[in-house]
């Protein structure tokens, strides 16, 4: 599934000049870890979290906690460019989840800041986001790919394909004209929203048009 169709567009943001002190009640007030800072086109310019806040009030007083800092309205001087992360990891609304969750896995984050061509900030994409795709009921995944890849898309004869779904897993097992159509309905399989894994190893063939003549 696209980025675009599971982010969150209403976002909270920051510019860089703000202080932390208003940074920091955004964070409390609408209970999220980080902020994305951005220019006066939107374009991004880092993320704030509020491990970034208190790793600056921690060098001063290692007893600090984040609630307790917010607290105390005097501690709040620096401004959020002075402590924001500014190389962050993108992603294109275009993506989809799955190259999402590779990303966040690579980069060790837990949401990802969507990018416009025009290099705009449009949205987030976090774990749980992802996370409802794969979630998706076994169910809808073996409809679709009966539906809209055996039979509208590659239109094979669904009476001689079965398609076994369990946890996102798909089974593909059956007969198929050729040799190609194993590999054209595995790779539409992948694309299916909610698969993790197909397995293309029940499926025969009658005829194997990829051999090269000589």
């Amino acid at each position: 599934m696209k980025v675009d169709r599971l982010m969150t567009r209403d976002l909270a943001t920051v510019t860089g000049d703000e202080t932390l002190k208003v940074a920091a009640r955004m964070m409390v007030e609408q209970k999220i870890s980080g902020l994305p800072v951005v220019d006066s086109d939107r374009r991004l310019v880092g993320v704030v979290t509020e491990g970034d806040i208190l790793h600056q009030e921690t060098l001063r007083n290692p007893s600090t906690t984040f609630l307790g800092l917010f607290r105390r309205a005097g501690n709040f001087s620096r401004t959020v460019s002075e402590v924001m992360t500014t190389r962050v990891v993108t992603i294109s609304p275009d993506a989809d989840h799955t190259e999402a969750a590779r990303l966040m896995e690579s980069a060790g984050v837990k949401r990802l800041p969507v990018i416009a061509t025009e290099g705009n900030l449009v949205g987030i994409i976090s774990r749980s986001d992802v996370l409802k795709v794969f979630g998706r009921p076994d169910s809808e995944i073996e409809e679709e790919l009966f539906t809209e890849v055996i039979e509208r898309i590659l239109w094979l004869n669904p009476q001689l394909v079965t398609v076994s779904v369990q946890d996102g897993l798909v089974a593909l097992t059956g007969e198929v004209p050729a040799r190609s159509d194993t590999r054209i309905l595995e790779e539409m399989a992948k694309r299916v929203d909610g698969v993790i894994e197909v397995d293309i190893g029940g499926l025969s063939f009658d005829v194997d048009d990829t051999m090269r003549p000589g």
